[in-house]
Order: structure tokens, then sequence, then C-alpha cells
């Protein structure tokens, strides 16, 4: 199963209702280079390719396609408590 993650999930700079699935605090201390860590901690294969979000189509951002059996929403919250 595939699931795509955008950067605009992580992204402190905007709203809720723009896209961010993560509280403030938690988004505060994100970087690209920490998610990748993350991900390679949780033995998930993922490809990184630049693109936009479609809340946000003005901001390129990075999006994660990854491999595996988990749902999108179960990743957020692991790469939210690894934070």
């Amino acid at each position: 199963m595939k699931v795509t993650l955008y950067s605009q999930y992580f992204n402190p700079k905007i709203s809720r209702r723009l896209g961010r699935k993560i509280p403030l605090e938690a988004a505060k201390k994100f970087n690209d280079q920490k998610c990748q860590d993350i991900l390679k901690a949780l033995r998930i294969n993922y490809e990184i390719r630049e693109g936009y979000y479609s809340r946000a189509p003005y901001e390129k951002c990075k999006i994660y396609t990854l491999d595996g059996n988990l749902k999108k929403g179960t990743i957020i919250k692991m790469i939210e408590r690894k934070l």
C-alpha cells in the first residue's frame, strides 16, 4: 500500500485549515532531515520528490511516498511523537 505525505503536514507556518496535521509546538521542531531519520528508524521505505500541496499550490514542498501497510494517520502520529 502506498501512502503520500507532504511536508506541509508538518509546516508551522501554515494553519490547520491549510493542511497542517500536527500541533504547532510539534511542528516547530520539524525539519526534513528529522523526518527522514524517523522514517529510517521505523524501517519504512520511502521516496522523496519536489511538488506542490493542493491547499497551498503557491509553495513548493517535499512529497514522501511511503511503502508499507500502515495508515497515513498512524504514520503522522508516529512522526509527531518522535519530534
